[in-house]
């Protein structure tokens, strides 16, 4: 009898055993799983709060639009200053510009406006800059394309 009550508490504490086993590895799959969790949590808050401002950038950049036409034209030191320091502010928000002049034409960051003589695909003019907020494109470069042909 001893024996078997000895068999009994040994089966008992090896089906304890891998019932506590089989809890932890529960408990460490659940853990991993709450981590992932708050990492993509914080990933999409960071996301949201980085493009929430994109909107007004888009509308503050309308504004940046006249200001440049306007020193084209009047050539005058005192509005560089003030675009300079305007562009600064925009970059420290996370706008960059597209760079296009004279590239080679990429239909993701950019509209072609017009098809003009000059060399095929590649970037002649550009009519509006393009602008990337952080890694995303915010407003594409429209610009003009050359054709191929040349004069």
């Amino acid at each position: 009898m001893v024996k078997k009550t000895s068999l009994k508490k040994t089966e008992e504490f090896v089906e304890l055993k891998s019932r506590i086993e089989e809890l932890e590895n529960n408990y460490k799959r659940v853990l991993a799983d709450y981590q992932n969790q708050q990492r993509r949590y914080k990933e999409q808050e960071s996301t949201l709060i980085k493009m929430a401002s994109a909107s007004l950038i888009e509308k503050l950049l309308l504004n940046m639009d006249a200001l440049e036409m306007a020193q084209a034209h009047l050539k005058d030191p005192g509005l560089k200053i003030i675009i300079d320091q305007f562009n600064s502010t925009l970059s420290q928000e996370g706008l960059s510009l597209i760079e296009s002049d004279r590239k080679e034409f990429d239909p993701l960051i950019m509209d072609c406006t017009e098809v003009v003589p000059g060399k095929k695909d590649k970037v002649i003019e550009t009519v509006s800059r393009g602008y990337y907020l952080f890694d995303k494109v915010l407003r594409p470069a429209k610009v003009k394309v050359g054709s191929g042909i040349t004069n």
